[in-house]
């Protein structure tokens, strides 16, 4: 009731300590604002090392000449103000530390012929020097576009970094896809002899428990191709006449040229269509074959370049079978060459015009 009549009350400890917790709040906030404003950061658990680390959360700043450290909290969580006031950020020199990117578990969890599954990788990297520290990202996807832009800072890009995607895609078409495989857009890269692809997630998909890879050897592929036509159509409307017949008898209209203002003419308009039947025809050694969008013939070209062709070559074709050293007959060749078409190694209408050619020899 003092404070009534002008007196000021004293604060008590336990003001003076909770305005001082305010302010260590306010300006821990102010500080972590201003960190984030340098540049871009992202956020990594520390899972292991950094004892001078207490908190377990850290923001992650590289700049030219340090990795810029910064502890991540709840400023609410705290009731002692000089705790907050010690996190602060903290820069190691580039000359003294390194990060190293962990390469995850290549090995798959389980198998059903082309479908691997792999237990859903975690990107991590490893801080070296003074001390170490491993740490590791809360999103996968979010962490391959933040390291993508330092690549002279932590290089490696093995079968699962992923980093913003791979460099190629196809489309697998709605009508016959890959056993198990569902239609739509798929990354794709090789490594050697493996091609493998993969449908990434959209980006407010719930991660799923597995990353579901499909495996082809390259060597099973007999070839791809373009198939199809890009024809167009040209359609034309307009040009129909309408005449005014009350124009005739307004008064305004008696003159010479009532006629022409009584006579009305739509444009004629010509309009293109196209039609694009084209599409990418892929076979495989076992006899499948498998039809993709016709864009995704440049990714094909870029991994397989030693599969290209415009026609079917030689060597995707069986050789005449020779019986007791002499060469098979036309009607013999023709049987071989319908073999193939059964199997799926020749098309109908490279039949037909071997067929014309054996024939001339009969």
């Amino acid at each position: 009731m003092m404070g009534l009549f002008g007196l000021r009350e004293e604060k008590t400890d336990k003001d003076v300590q909770q305005e001082q917790l305010y302010a260590a709040r306010n300006a821990y906030d102010d500080r972590r604002t201003a960190f984030r404003d340098v540049g871009d950061t992202i956020e990594l658990d520390c899972l292991e090392g950094l004892s001078w680390l207490i908190y377990k959360c850290v923001r992650l700043r590289i700049d030219s000449d340090a990795f810029v450290l910064f502890p991540e909290v709840n400023p609410y969580d705290f009731a002692d103000p000089e705790a907050l006031d010690r996190l602060t950020e903290i820069r190691l020199p580039r000359t003294v530390y390194r990060l190293e990117h962990t390469p995850p578990v290549r090995e798959p969890v389980k198998e059903e012929g082309d479908h691997l599954f792999f237990q859903w990788p975690k990107f991590e990297v490893r801080l070296t020097g003074e001390q170490n520290a491993v740490l590791r990202a809360h999103d996968l996807h979010r962490a391959c576009t933040f390291f993508a832009k330092y690549p002279n800072v932590v290089s490696a890009h093995t079968l699962f970094d992923l980093w913003d995607g791979p460099d190629y895609s196809v489309v697998f078409s709605r009508e016959n896809p890959p056993a198990g495989c569902p239609s739509g857009r798929y990354d794709m890269w090789r490594e050697g002899d493996d091609l493998y692809f993969y449908q990434p997630p959209t980006l407010y998909a719930r991660k799923p428990e597995f990353l579901e890879v499909w495996h082809w050897k390259v060597s099973a592929i007999t070839y791809y191709r373009a198939q199809g036509e890009l024809s167009h159509e040209y359609i034309t409307s307009g040009g129909e006449v309408e005449f005014d017949y009350g124009a005739c008898w307004r008064p305004h209209l008696t003159h010479v040229g009532f006629l022409e203002d009584a006579v009305s003419v739509t444009p004629v308009h010509t309009e293109k269509i196209e039609h694009d039947s084209r599409y990418t025809e892929l076979m495989m050694a076992d006899g499948r074959m498998l039809k993709l969008s016709y864009s995704s013939l440049d990714s094909l070209r870029q991994l397989m370049p030693e599969k290209e062709f415009d026609k079917l070559p030689l060597q995707t074709q069986k050789a005449p079978q020779t019986v007791q050293g002499r060469e098979p007959t036309p009607v013999e060749q023709l049987k071989i060459l319908a073999d193939l078409v059964d199997r799926g190694y020749l098309s109908r209408e490279e039949y037909d015009a071997a067929k014309v050619r054996l024939l001339e020899k009969i």
